[in-house]
C-alpha cells in the first residue's frame, strides 16, 4: 500500500508545476507593439555574424575546475565546523580528500586549465 504522505507529495509534485505554468501563461505579456518579442535579442541591437559560433574548450575546463573546487568548499565547511568533535579516522579521511583535491588543483594548474586567455 502506498502511504498517505507519499500520495500527498505525489499530488503536490504534479499540481504545483502545472499550476505555476498556468499562472505564468495568465500573467505574461501577450503582444508588443514594437515586435521586440519576435527578435533574437530584446535589447534592440541586431545580432552580428553567426550566433552558433564554437566555444573554446578552455572555458568549459575552467568552469569544471570551478565547480570542482566549489564542491570542495561546500564539503569542507561541515568538517571545519565539527573538526574538534570528529573521530581521528574521519579526520584522516578528510585530509586524504583535501590532498586529492590539492593534487587535482596542481594538475589543472600545470596543464594550464586555470589560465584565462
Amino acid at each position: 500500500m502506498i502511504s498517505r504522505t507519499i500520495l500527498i507529495y505525489l499530488a503536490l509534485g504534479l499540481i504545483i508545476p502545472f499550476s505555476m505554468e498556468r499562472v505564468g501563461r495568465l500573467l505574461r505579456v501577450k503582444t508588443t507593439s514594437s515586435g521586440a518579442m519576435e527578435e533574437s535579442y530584446e535589447s534592440g541591437i541586431e545580432a552580428v555574424g553567426d550566433t552558433w559560433t564554437p566555444q573554446y574548450l578552455r572555458y568549459y575546463l575552467y568552469a569544471l575546475v570551478f565547480v570542482l573546487f566549489d564542491a570542495e568548499t561546500a564539503m569542507l565547511f561541515p568538517w571545519a565546523d565539527a573538526f574538534h568533535k570528529i573521530p581521528p579516522l574521519l579526520g584522516i579521511q578528510a585530509m586524504v580528500f583535501i590532498l586529492l583535491l590539492l593534487f587535482g588543483l596542481v594538475y589543472a594548474w600545470k596543464k594550464g586549465a586555470l589560465k584565462w586567455e
